[in-house]
């Protein structure tokens, strides 16, 4: 039997070895943002992993940023700098430099972004001719129904409003849709995919996101919303007929309601989810997705009327890489 002699050397060392390892600083991780588009002195978030140890962000520009006292290892807060561009992040601990998986203001393939409204229909303009946020709709007779909550600052100029009471069964209502139609005779970029560069990529590798703002006050909870990408000559426009469609359901599984706790956020949507058909919920399209043909844009409120209220604000549609 072998004796094994413990020496005070020994336990010293063991203990400086032990304190080199927990104060080594680690490598930080970037995974994602809470909004991809913040303004200039705007704060961004940023989650990951030993996130603690960032001295410094630099946003797109070289333009560089101190993160906020309230950081901590998952969770990265940092004051967006004037003149930051689009691009990836880098955030450095002092010894190295990691770069963000995903784009901030991700400016690549934008299918709608409501600053250029060119053949986009539906919803609400959401500022009136001065560019002052609306505070009510008006109806007829120029009378005016005040909204139940205010608008929200934009995170990127425009953006879409969809407002009110989804009062019909399973009709496609002007205020309840908004829709981008690429037929050049409706003023549309022509026969161009929605996917663009990224045509020919395979699905699982491609997502869809867009920034979407829903207040406390009037959480979404139904009816669901459907997107999907029609082909370039549907009769009647929007080609829900012909296409793959995706449910987003967000209020599922949650007890009041979907809100983004009344600020932007980024949703995340793989193409994957883009295979239901319009004969059943539970039957895949017999149109499966095919970028290269897709050229329309549809995000529409439909299904059985509902008596929950319809306050939501989005921009940025864009198809671009998973991260």
């Amino acid at each position: 039997m072998k004796t094994r002699f413990i020496t005070y050397a020994s336990i010293l060392a063991a203990g400086l070895l032990a304190t080199s390892c927990d104060n080594a600083v680690k490598t930080p991780e970037l995974n994602s943002m809470r909004c991809e588009y913040v303004p200039d002195g705007g704060t961004a978030i940023l989650y990951g992993k030993n996130l603690k140890s960032v001295k410094s962000v630099i946003f797109p520009g070289d333009l560089a940023a101190t993160p906020q006292a309230n950081s901590n290892d998952s969770v990265l807060y940092v004051t967006v700098p004037n003149g930051a561009k689009a691009g990836r992040i880098t955030v450095s601990n002092g010894s190295e430099e990691v770069k963000s998986p995903f784009h901030f203001k991700d400016d690549r393939n934008i299918i709608v972004n409501f600053d250029s409204r060119v053949a986009t229909w539906g919803g609400y303009e959401p500022f009136d001719e001065d560019g002052n946020k609306i505070k009510g709709i008006v109806e007829i007779a120029d009378s005016v129904t005040p909204l139940p909550t205010q608008l929200p600052d934009p995170c990127d100029g425009n953006y879409g409003f969809l407002y009110g009471t989804y009062d019909v069964d399973w009709a496609m209502k002007h205020t309840m849709f908004l829709q981008y139609v690429a037929n050049t005779d409706e003023g549309g970029r022509g026969k161009e995919s929605v996917a663009s560069l990224f045509q020919n990529e395979k699905l699982e590798d491609l997502v869809l996101k867009f920034e979407v703002f829903i207040p406390k006050a009037t959480a979404y909870n139904g009816p669901r919303t459907e997107i999907f990408f029609g082909p370039y000559d549907a009769a009647n426009k929007h080609g829900r007929e012909l296409s793959a469609i995706c449910f987003w359901k967000p209020f599922e599984g949650t007890k009041d309601g979907f809100h983004t706790d009344d600020s932007w956020m980024t949703v995340t949507i793989p193409l994957s989810e883009f295979h239901h058909g319009i004969e059943s919920d539970d039957l895949d399209s017999k149109y499966p997705l095919d970028l290269t043909k897709a050229t329309n844009f549809s995000f529409v409120q439909f299904g059985p009327k509902s008596a929950n209220p319809i306050f939501m604000c989005v921009d940025n549609f864009r198809i671009v890489p998973a991260e």
